[in-house]
């Protein structure tokens, strides 16, 4: 098989960590060819899908992770497996790339669904499940919010289209410069954000599942750093092992025939004090931690999964 893997230079990986990079040297393990393509690079021709890329191999190495091949047209039709794996912000292009990647054929399994990436908005995917959420409010009305807060006392706030924990508040009913802060977070009025009421098992951690086809591969908990509240990965926080209990289970089962029905194979669900945060489909990360607690190559479950 081919697997195309549309994503961030390869430059910037970082292969210690890097779901993308796991799943790539999964796939050559497996036996299956292995290609990067530069995102912004993706075309039409008429009806057909092209981009510019090339043949990788991949290396457990992580001092050479990549020896590449060089950069040609690619005709997309031609792969098996064509994963979008483009780290987020969800802008224009990533909105424009998924458009053209509608144009494949049934025959190409695209990870995930390019239509539904557009649609499940990553922050407010979980309120398609209300009961399973906390308390949550989506404006960009200083004011709307600030009533919101008063009723909750303390909420997180964060940007409807934000990624690794960018942009992420904390306010208190009784904080001070309330208003101010509320209005940088919308921009004056301009953006939507996410207000949420804070959820004190925050301070434990959140936990991450990663899901392949609606079922749960299995968990990592994100821990913050001492003197911070963000448990994200990227703003500095750790990974720990972790297993799923009954709620987990509950809300895994809840999503499972929407997940397999929309067409997301590969899914990363977050999960605070038994309450559904957030549901990640562009491009869930946690798979090599998961791994290395479990001691399972989880990588190749999600490359067999694709075998067809």
């Amino acid at each position: 098989m081919k697997h195309a893997f549309i994503m961030d230079p390869l430059a910037q990986v970082k292969p210690h960590k890097d779901t993308t990079y796991f799943l790539m040297l999964a796939a050559q393990q497996c036996g299956h060819e292995v290609f990067h393509i530069d995102p912004t690079s993706l075309a039409l021709e008429h009806d057909r899908a092209f981009a510019r890329g090339c043949a990788v191999s991949v290396s457990d190495s992580h001092d050479e992770p990549f020896t590449v091949g060089p950069v040609a047209p690619l005709a997309l039709e031609t792969m098996d497996v064509v994963w979008m794996r483009k780290d987020p912000p969800f802008d224009r292009g990533y909105f424009y790339a998924t458009l053209i990647l509608d144009y494949l054929p049934s025959c190409v399994q695209v990870v995930n669904r390019p239509a539904t990436i557009r649609d499940w908005n990553e922050k407010l995917a979980a309120l398609r499940y209300p009961a399973l959420t906390p308390p949550t409010l989506v404006s960009r009305d200083p004011a709307q919010i600030v009533t919101f807060l008063s009723d909750q006392g303390r909420i997180t706030v964060k940007p409807v289209d934000g990624h690794g924990g960018k942009g992420i508040i904390f306010l208190d009913d009784d904080g001070e410069d309330v208003e101010a802060q509320l209005h940088m977070a919308t921009h004056q009025g301009r953006h939507w954000v996410v207000a949420q009421k804070y959820l004190p098992a925050a301070q434990q951690g959140d936990k991450r599942i990663l899901l392949l086809d609606g079922e749960p591969l299995g968990a990592i908990l994100r821990v913050h750093a001492k003197g911070a509240e963000l448990n994200n990965l990227d703003q500095g926080g750790t990974a720990r092992p972790s297993t799923l209990d009954a709620r987990d289970r509950q809300i895994c089962d809840a999503l499972a025939d929407d997940l397999s029905c929309h067409g997301v194979r590969f899914a990363g669900i977050d999960i605070i004090g038994g309450m559904l945060i957030e549901v990640n489909i562009t491009s869930p990360t946690g798979l090599q931690e998961m791994s290395r607690f479990d001691g399972q190559d989880y990588h190749h479950r999600v490359i067999q999964a694709l075998e067809v």
